[in-house]
Formats: structure tokens, C-alpha cells, sequence
């Protein structure tokens, strides 16, 4: 009955309106009439409603949110330090002519196998050639004048004078054949170790200028890979920790150890230097080629960790929400944590966790301290 004079009222007032407003106004007074008589009958369906719960009843209460959970174990976690390096070699010699030079013969090409002191070029000698037949001859003579002075100097026949005079030209001219028969041999390039001819910069005829590269020998037993680190990492990085190696153009990964750590830093990057030998064993590896290092520096085997991405932050803190079962219903509880280091998919939680609590990783990010929960996957169990 109620309902019906409050429609009959309502109308009424539409139609008083209609006949006193003027023609361009009638509309938008509908329309706003009828914005009221929708608000009207909302709050009468919900009053309906109410009465027919019956006096004494409370509203039905709001269901729990839907949340997966997981429970908290103790377990090994690693962080890694993931780097570029180089290969390198000690023995990558790039060896100089040391002296210029016209090239006259060429005994060696890329990919042959030398020896240590294996001649690898030889340059236009002429010269010094005919100057140290010259000096051979003179010193021929020289000597032989020697002996004759000395055998008489021994009989006391002669002056002291002559036999000072042949001993010391003998000595000139020998020292002076000594002199050139270096200069010859500079003439000469050698293999300073034994090893592989990498590169031939030189070709026959051309001029060879002294202290430039000009055949390349490669020893390919002792490589190693040098890198750089930024000092943050310098109380973290100790001899003989295990490195993960990874070679992409060989298409190869192996476990070796850092063999030593450098206790300098460069003060104009402000990196320190480590050094990871590569054993003569393994083939296949060229100096030069790039390399990606992942070096394990810090590992906790009783560590408790969540994955990142369910760790929330407010201007001050950093928490998450663990579900905590109460008289057979599970409730949302806010948790404020200290987060140590993160790697890949894992956070370790230093303080604010315990062992077995069971933490929110799905449908956490509206939830409310004391919020009731229906949890429905839970890992871990």
C-alpha cells in the first residue's frame, strides 16, 4: 500500500510539472525526476529485503578471499655474480724483427707447428755477410801473427812491443767479428717458445721495420680468462671458488676455480682482477674468444626464501602475508620482513619468517591485515 502512494505521489508531481514547465525545460525536469524514482526504489527493495530477514538478523557476512599458499623449508640458496671475460694467453707472442731489413725468405705459414728456437724469417744479410768474411780473413792473418810473436815472446827472441801489438790486434779483430756476427743474427726472427704460427704479417721483399709485429706464435696449453669485477665484490670473491664457465662459440660449459684474486683496485674503474686458468686438457678453446662467468659468491644452506615478486613495500617497510589457521579458519596476517639477497626466482628472507609458516603467493596483493581467507592450493604439504 506504502508503495503504491508513494508511485501515485511521484506521478502527480511529474505531471504538475509537465503543465507549469516550460516547453524547452520539460525534458531535463523528467529526466531528473526519474533519476529520483530509481534512488527511491533501491532504498525500498533494500528495506524489503531487511524486513523479510526477520527482526534480529545481521547482514550475511562477506565470504573469505581465494589465496594459494606455500610452506616456508629451509634450503640452499646461491647468489651469482654473472660477468664477460676473454680468453687470454700468456704465451701469444707477437714476434718483432729486431733490426730492418729487406725480407729474403719466409720458412713458416699460419697453422705450422715450431719449436723454441726455430727459425721463422730471415731478412737481407748481404752486407753484414761479406763484412764478417772480410773480418774472418784479417782475423786469420791476425792470429797467425800471433803465434808466431808469442812463440818467439816464449823463446825471448823479440821485443815485448810486437808481441802486444799482434796480441791486441788479434783481440779487435775478434771482438769485431763478434759484433757483427750479432748484428747478423738480428737479421734472423726465431720462435721465442714452441707453439703454433697464428698469423704472418710479413711478405718476401717487402721491408721489415724493426720492433713491429711480424709472425704471431700461440702456445695453446696455457690459456686462462682474466676479469674485471667492480670493488663491491672484493670481500666476496676468494681463491679457488667455483666458477661456471660457459664458451659460446665452442658451445661448451665447465665447473673450474678462481686461481687468483687480485687485492688492488684500479682507481680509475675501481675494478679488481681475478684470474681463472683453463686446463691444458680441454680443447677446442682459442685466446681471444668471449666467455660468460657466473661466479657463485654467496651460498646459505639454511635459508628461508619466497619468490619476489610476493614481497610488498610501503615507504618504510617491506612485507608479506603469511595465513594462519584459527578454530578451523584461516586469516590473512601482514608480516613485516628483512629481504637479504635475490637471485632468479628466490628472495632470501633474513628476519621477520619462521620455519613452516605458510605464505601468500597467489591472490595477496588486495589482502588486509585479519582478512579471512579460503585457501585453495596450498604447496609445499
Amino acid at each position: 500500500m506504502r508503495i503504491s502512494k508513494t508511485y501515485l505521489t511521484v506521478g502527480l508531481m511529474i505531471l504538475i510539472l509537465a503543465a507549469c514547465s516550460p516547453p524547452g525545460g520539460k525534458r531535463a525536469e523528467l529526466a531528473k525526476l526519474e533519476r529520483q524514482r530509481d534512488a527511491l526504489d533501491a532504498k525500498i527493495e533494500a528495506l524489503q529485503a531487511e524486513l523479510a530477514a526477520g527482526p534480529g538478523m545481521s547482514k550475511p557476512e562477506a565470504p573469505g578471499a581465494n589465496v594459494e599458499v606455500a610452506a616456508l623449508q629451509k634450503g640452499l640458496f646461491q647468489h651469482f655474480i654473472q660477468v664477460q671475460g676473454q680468453v687470454e694467453s700468456d704465451n701469444n707472442v707477437f714476434v718483432p724483427p729486431q733490426s730492418p731489413g729487406i725480407v729474403k725468405k719466409i720458412h713458416v705459414r699460419p697453422g705450422d707447428r715450431v719449436s723454441k728456437g726455430q727459425l721463422l724469417v730471415e731478412l737481407d744479410g748481404s752486407i753484414l755477410e761479406s763484412g764478417i768474411a772480410e773480418l774472418e780473413q784479417g782475423l786469420e792473418l791476425a792470429r797467425t801473427i800471433f803465434e808466431r810473436q808469442q812463440r818467439l815472446w816464449d823463446k825471448k827472441i823479440g821485443s815485448e812491443i810486437q808481441y802486444l801489438q799482434a796480441k791486441n790486434g788479434k783481440e779487435s779483430l775478434e771482438k769485431k767479428l763478434e759484433t757483427l756476427q750479432e748484428q747478423y743474427k738480428m737479421t734472423k726472427i726465431y720462435s721465442p717458445l714452441t707453439g703454433t704460427v697464428d698469423e704472418v704479417l710479413l711478405k718476401e721483399g717487402e721491408m721489415a721495420a724493426a720492433g713491429f709485429g711480424a709472425v704471431r706464435v700461440v702456445q695453446l696449453s696455457n690459456l686462462k680468462l682474466k676479469v674485471d669485477l667492480s670493488e663491491i665484490y672484493i670481500s666476496r670473491i676468494r681463491k679457488n671458488d667455483p666458477v661456471l664457465v660457459s664458451l659460446p662459440a665452442a658451445g661448451m660449459e665447465m665447473e673450474l676455480k678462481i686461481s687468483s684474486v687480485s687485492q688492488v683496485i684500479d682507481p680509475d674503474n675501481r675494478t679488481f682482477q681475478i684470474e681463472i686458468k683453463i686446463p691444458g686438457s680441454v680443447k677446442g678453446i682459442k685466446p681471444n674468444m668471449l666467455a660468460v662467468l657466473r661466479i657463485n659468491d654467496y651460498s646459505n644452506d639454511q635459508a628461508l626464501t619466497v619468490p619476489p615478486n610476493i614481497i610488498q613495500e610501503t615507504e618504510t617497510d617491506r612485507f608479506l602475508f603469511v595465513a594462519v589457521e584459527e578454530n578451523g579458519t584461516w586469516y590473512a596476517h601482514k608480516r613485516i620482513v628483512t629481504v637479504g639477497m635475490s637471485y632468479g626466482n628466490l628472495a632470501e628472507i633474513t628476519s621477520g619468517l619462521r620455519e613452516g609458516e605458510r605464505v601468500v603467493t597467489v591472490g595477496y596483493q588486495s589482502l588486509a591485515d585479519g582478512q579471512k581467507l579460503v585457501v585453495i592450493a596450498a604447496d609445499g604439504e
